[in-house]
């Protein structure tokens, strides 16, 4: 029984450190957001571009997002899923 709580317990561990977002401030400053955060906090934000890394060995859609972000005052969300997809996005500043 007491293997099988540690190992719930691991998982449960390894899913919340395994995912995670950063947010570049301003100021350039890489702040995270919790794993457990609401994607609402940053609702009232338009997207203006987005580019994903898959595997960390396919890049899609940056081309794409530099055309896009070329010349913009844009914060950065970089949001990664266990090391397997991560989603970058520039947001427009407040």
């Amino acid at each position: 029984m007491k293997r099988k709580l540690f190992g719930i317990a691991g998982l449960a561990i390894l899913l919340v450190m395994g995912s995670c977002a950063t947010y570049s401030t301003r100021d350039g400053v890489r702040t995270p957001i919790g794993a457990f955060t609401s994607p609402k906090i940053n609702a009232s934000r338009p997207v203006i571009a987005e580019y994903r890394i898959i595997l960390g060995l396919v890049t899609s859609g940056y081309e794409e997002f530099l055309e896009a972000t070329k010349g913009k005052d844009v914060d950065i969300i970089d949001t990664n899923y266990f090391s397997f997809f991560r989603k970058i996005q520039a947001v427009a500043r407040e």
